[in-house]
């Protein structure tokens, strides 16, 4: 006879078992649908299904495709956490493409000495030295680039809204730009890369720009259809556009063998009010994608990105000359000095041919960066960074002018609206490049003082740490103030985070905040505007578990200015904003 104890006892083991077996069944079928939809970059999809599948699997593709998803839809403190979870765990096993997505993703959220740092011991670990000096190299130029300041005053547009506007030019009377579909639209298909709506081609009067996108209609006649639709050029005539869509004319969509639709430019005429007769140019092909036309000042030759077979890279730059309205010559690639092994894209050529162009592969402040190549002597220039506040740690592209000093460019940066943003621009300084200095290094055996009189090496292998004349200093990016103003703006707070490093590295080491101020308003008034800016900077510092008694914060006022101005008005903006200053000299070290 079965003793009921016994008879439930193993029946508790069987049910425990089925279940561990459902759940190990059902954690396979969820990693096979976020795999699916992630082949199909439903990203936005296949993001909580990997989040459930972490709890039993933390294998290295599921960490990198989950790391990339957040990559793809702008969740960058997201895509950083998993980046460096997968980096740590998976060491050289993981491709290099990882690590620099973990650069990228870090300088997005204002950690920019920790990128650096990432991607330089990757180099280091593989023991790969010209990487290292040339990144090294690239942070130089960069900082050159800020040493110039703000270049451009910008402005968010009222069209804007939560979903993505981008890509926007001044044809005559009406702003023409790229949008997700609009309320009034005939139909509301739902992209599951970002579960955002299809994107169309809009125009919205120049006399309405200070309005919301209530005014924006669709082009007329056959541009706009239920796939993508956008990036666009205009001959001068207004009788011909090109424009980038999906794989899809005459009511077909077609896909290529992993059932992606890739993207192709079109071409339509201007007949009786509206677009017509639209036909794929002979250079698109079903198995990659062909975007962002642009054409010549004299339309002689039209640009485009690419993802082809034989490029640099990723995204590259190409060139056809148009023969005639139906013929073109093969595409040509725009050589290494503009390609990289990265992206370029949304190229736009203003009057003097001068190419302007998006890379995350050239020196850059975070994801997409848009650069200009001065054309001079019948060809393009090495490109130079366009400096800010247009380039931020986010996707910036789309730049457009329509005068030699205004346009447009495009951003997803947090602080806009939402998605994809349009802006305008003003240029107020010029783009001069001073040459590229090496910061000094500090020698070996370089003594510091401390308060028992006894002396310390300095790590003459902490690229921080610098000698200037009889101080000893902790480098940090730029880190200025706004005119009048002593809290610490957003887009510098992250550059403290090598001050922290230092300082959590070096524990025995003290040090003194030091602010300043330009000439404007009188002396007292300075010196307390300069002591609260000071006060500022430690209590950040305190806050991110630095002790207060290693700490002197002191402000200087104007009594310290590295551009001398005799008065208020003998010096630009820049000067100014130079005077207005944080350093970081090291007091102690015991």
């Amino acid at each position: 006879m079965i003793n009921p104890q016994d008879f439930t006892n193993t029946m508790k083991k069987v049910i425990f078992i089925l279940l561990i077996s459902l759940q190990s069944v059902l954690a396979q079928k969820e990693l096979e649908r976020a795999n699916t939809y992630f082949e199909r970059a439903f990203y936005s999809d296949a993001i909580p299904l990997y989040e459930q599948v972490l709890s039993t699997n933390r294998s290295q593709q599921v960490l990198q495709n989950l790391a990339d998803a957040y990559y793809r839809t702008y969740d960058m403190h997201s895509a950083a956490r998993w980046y460096k979870t997968l980096t740590s765990r998976s060491g050289k096993s993981v491709d290099a493409s990882y690590y620099f997505k973990l650069n990228q993703s870090l300088k997005a959220i204002g950690k920019y000495h920790e990128a650096e740092k990432a991607l330089q011991a990757y180099y280091q670990h593989l023991g790969d030295s010209v990487s290292v000096d040339k990144a090294r190299q690239n942070q130089l130029y960069l900082n050159n680039i800020e040493a110039i300041g703000d270049r451009f005053i910008i402005e968010n547009l009222p069209v804007n809204t939560p979903a993505s506007e981008f890509a926007a030019m001044q044809i005559d009377s009406n702003l023409i730009y790229t949008a997700a579909e609009k309320k009034n639209a005939s139909w509301k298909k739902v992209y599951r890369w970002n579960n955002q709506a299809y994107l169309d081609i809009y125009s919205h009067p120049n006399d309405k720009i200070n309005q919301n996108d209530s005014f924006s209609k669709g082009l007329p006649g056959k541009v706009n259809t239920k796939m993508h639709e956008g990036t666009f050029a205009i001959t001068k005539d207004r009788k011909t556009i090109y424009f980038t869509r999906n794989n899809f004319i005459k009511g077909r969509k077609r896909t290529d063998d992993k059932k992606v639709s890739n993207l192709k430019i079109y071409k339509a005429e201007w007949i009786d009010g509206e677009w017509s007769n639209i036909i794929e140019l002979p250079f698109n092909s079903d198995k990659y994608s062909t975007e962002h036309p642009a054409l010549n000042y004299d339309e002689t030759k039209l640009y485009f990105s690419s993802d082809r077979p034989g490029g640099y890279g990723s995204f590259d730059l190409y060139s056809v000359d148009i023969i005639s309205s139906e013929s073109y010559s093969n595409p040509a690639n725009l050589g290494p000095s503009i390609n990289t092994d990265k992206k370029e894209q949304f190229p736009f050529l203003d009057a003097k041919n001068n190419l302007y162009f998006a890379s995350n592969g050239h020196p850059g402040f975070g994801l997409l960066d848009i650069f200009i190549s001065k054309y001079e002597s019948g060809s393009h220039k090495k490109p130079d960074n366009v400096g800010l506040p247009i380039n931020s740690g986010y996707d910036d592209f789309a730049m457009s002018l329509h005068s030699p000093k205004e346009g447009y460019f495009s951003s997803n940066r947090p602080s806009g609206k939402g998605s994809d943003d349009i802006y305008s621009f003003r240029e107020i300084k010029p783009l001069i490049l001073k040459p590229i200095i090496d910061t000094p290094q500090l020698a070996s055996n370089t003594p510091v003082k401390t308060d028992e009189n006894k002396t310390s090496e300095v790590d003459k292998n902490d690229d921080a740490i610098i000698r200037i004349d009889d101080k000893i200093f902790i480098k940090t990016q730029q880190i200025h103030f706004d005119y009048n103003l002593w809290y610490l703006r957003k887009d510098v707070r992250g550059r403290l985070d090598v001050v922290i490093r230092v300082m959590n590295k070096y524990p025995n080491i003290k040090i003194e905040v030091g602010t300043h101020t330009d000439n404007r308003g009188n002396d007292k008034y300075n010196l307390e505007l300069s002591q609260k800016r000071a006060n500022s900077v430690k209590e950040f510092l305190v806050d991110h578990g630095i002790s207060e008694d290693r700490i002197n914060a002191i402000g200087y006022g104007e009594s310290k200015p590295i551009v001398q101005c005799k008065t208020e008005n003998d010096c630009t903006e820049q000067d100014h904003e130079q005077n207005r200053r944080c350093e970081f000299t090291i007091l102690e070290w015991k």
